[in-house]
């Protein structure tokens, strides 16, 4: 019985890991986005009297966008927000790079 090349499993592994290097950029922009946006949401909510529910917040589209001659991420993130600690309501946080573009709360009891 004839087991395969050990060239070709050498290549498959040096392109899986080539895959991994390459994405890995990208999964860790991802995290520093989502951190950076519960901290935005964190301050707006406490400035408006407003309980963020951290657990809610996820992220709900990414897209490339070519801007000045450089890529950036479009990234939105959902999120649930209380007023009363009895409620909850929904918003959209809008970020390209890391610059809030727009922060949309439905409205809410005050």
């Amino acid at each position: 019985m004839r087991r395969g090349c050990p060239q070709v499993d050498l290549l498959l592994v040096v392109v899986v890991a080539g895959v991994v290097l390459m994405l890995w950029p990208l999964l860790q922009s991802q995290q520093q986005a989502r951190e950076w946006a519960m901290k935005a949401l964190r301050r707006e909510c406490q400035q408006q009297g407003l309980q963020l529910l951290d657990d809610t917040v996820e992220l709900s589209r990414t897209r490339l966008r070519l801007r000045k001659g450089r890529f950036l991420t479009d990234r939105v993130f959902t999120f649930e927000f209380s007023s009363t600690g009895d409620d909850r309501y929904c918003g959209e946080l809008h970020l390209t790079g890391l610059r809030i573009m727009s922060l949309q709360l439905e409205p809410h009891r005050i």
